[in-house]
Formats: C-alpha cells, structure tokens, sequence
C-alpha cells in the first residue's frame, strides 16, 4: 500500500533522539511557496521528493509546529528541520595555526572545509574541529567559502570578539585583507584596476544567491570596492594579487565576472555560469579539466589589534593544489 507522505506522524519523542537539528529563517521577499518546493530550491541536497517525506515524517517544523508540505511559507518564517542518520561528507582537517597570542587565532584553513555549520556539515566544520582541538569555546571573527583556502580568524574570548567585530563594521577600519586568485580569459587583462559598484542578489534558476554588479545605487544593493594587481600572466591565464575594501558576499568573484575575468574552478561565476554548480549539486558533476575548487587564497591579514593596538601580519603559505595548477599551466 502506497504511503501517504502528505500525513503527518504523530509527535514523539523517539523520533528527535539523536538527531542534529538546523534553523533557518526566510529572509526572501517570497508571499507564498509551497513547503517541499522552498526546501527543495534552498536545500538542493536532497530532492523534493526527499523532503516530502522528511516533512511527512515531522522532522520538518515551521514557527515550531509541523505542517503539511502543501503549506505555503513566507517571509520571516523560521524553519526547524532534523537530521537523523545522515552521514557527513568528507572534509580536509589540515589545518594549519599560524598566529595564537591567547585572545586571537588565526589559521591556514584548507579548501573543502565549511567554516561553520551549515547544510550538510556539522562536525566536520573548521569552527567545531578547532574547539575539540583546543578544547575550549571559540567565536568565529570572519569566514570564507568552504573552497577557499587561507586566513580565517577566531577569538577565545567574547570581548575580543566584539572588538573586532566593532572594527569590521567601521567603514574607516585599517584592515587590510589581501589574497592570490588565478584567473582565465587574461590574455588582455590590465597590470592593476579597480572595481567599485553596488552588488545586488538577483537570483538565477540554478543558484538562488546569484549576485550582479552595478555602477549606480539601486534597491537593495550594497557599495563594494575591489582592487586588482596582475602578479604573472600565463598564457589565457593570470596570477592576481587582491585588495579587498569591503566584504560582500563573493565579491571577488562578481567583480572578476563584470571585467569578463573568470575565477579557475568557480562553479557559479566561471566561464560555463552558475549550470556547473547546479550539476554539481545534483550529481556530483563537474566538467572535464575542471579545476576542483574555485582558484581562491586569503593570503594575507593585517590590522590593529583590538587589545592591544599592535600591528598584526599575517601570511597564510599558498597551498600545494594552488602551486600545482599554476605549475601544470
């Protein structure tokens, strides 16, 4: 007999033991979408079908009551949904500490390691792997995406945390934030130039945060300034040393795009378009001579020191699979 995965399973206790449970809140300016449609689009890791049955079987709450996955969500909603049995995927725990003064850390992060919980990953994030290291509670100052490798920074403590956090926010702050990209379609890329505008999320088919740039403030936007210095050309390819101004979400990336520069191995603003991420996601599928990762390196940190006012630098060694691809072009 076919089950109905429409029918909600009754409360008990037994079906959250166990289990790792995640929150979301829906920021979009969505009206109304259906539950199963909603999970399927954000959460492509699982199919629409498989959220179907996760929120027949109530390991799907919305405002922390189950609901049927017709129901439609909106805006502000908060999400609770449970992981049971799910097995996490592989991650690089190389990790290297390249700073410890007992307030801040600051590591080499490996490419394929989250930053933080997210989807799919908890114990394996660079956040829970250095609190079991050290063995004590530790905030998370900065992030990077989980394919890019380099400087990421973490306190032991929360007021030097809200120090930094302070400086951050401080348009005027002395943060200077430098990484190594490797770029393609370079042939006739410039020695240096500057990209400014205003990032806004528009959303693709494929990938949800999809972002363009700019040159006027529309709605919704956010000013971003990058500034880009040609290190080596290699033939299609460029070596690029990179200041960023402000921290947008892969701001890098959209402005490389906007000069028709292309980040190595960047799923959704590389030359093939956001269609590499989405055949990633699905099945695990890149294509052929792909580079693995998106060719992305937090170099090097400098700044204040938010107790002391010491300057700090910090450099983070470019990694072997980055020396690799530079060596094979």
């Amino acid at each position: 007999m076919k089950k109905s995965k429409n029918k909600l399973h009754s409360t008990n206790k037994e079906l959250y033991e166990g289990a790792v449970i995640r929150k979301c809140r829906i920021e979009e300016d969505i009206e109304s979408m259906r539950l199963d449609k909603y999970m399927g689009n954000r959460f492509s890791y699982y199919s629409r079908n498989k959220w179907q049955d996760l929120i027949g079987e109530g390991l799907v709450l919305v405002n922390g009551e189950k609901i049927k996955y017709t129901r439609s969500v909106s805006k502000g909603d908060e999400i609770s949904y449970y992981f049971k049995d799910m097995k996490e995927p592989e991650v690089n725990k190389d990790i290297e500490i390249i700073y410890d003064d007992g307030d801040l850390i600051i590591v080499n992060k490996p490419a394929n390691l989250p930053v933080i919980p997210s989807g799919k990953y908890y114990y394996n994030t660079l956040h829970t792997i250095m609190q079991e290291r050290l063995g004590c509670h530790l905030n998370m100052i900065n992030r990077i995406d989980r394919e890019t490798s380099g400087c990421v920074i973490l306190s032991r403590g929360s007021l030097v945390a809200s120090k930094f956090c302070a400086m951050l926010a401080n348009k005027n702050n002395n943060i200077k934030k430098t990484y190594i990209a490797i770029v393609e379609n370079a042939k006739d890329i410039e020695d240096s130039f500057t990209v400014e505008g205003y990032m806004q999320e528009v959303g693709d088919k494929l990938y949800r945060r999809y972002q363009i740039l700019h040159k006027e403030n529309v709605e919704d936007s956010k000013y971003s300034k990058t500034k880009f210095k040609t290190v080596k050309r290699i033939g299609d390819y460029a070596i690029l040393k990179i200041r960023l101004y402000t921290g947008r979400m892969h701001q890098i990336r959209v402005h490389l795009h906007s000069k028709n520069l292309y980040m190595v191995g960047d799923k959704i603003y590389g030359k093939y378009g956001p269609k590499v991420f989405n055949s990633f996601i699905e099945k695990s599928i890149i294509p052929e001579g792909f580079f693995y990762r998106q060719a992305l390196h937090s170099y090097m940190l400098e700044f204040n020191h938010p107790i002391t006012n010491e300057r700090i630098k910090v450099k983070a060694k470019i990694p072997k699979d980055l020396k690799d691809f530079i060596a094979s072009i």
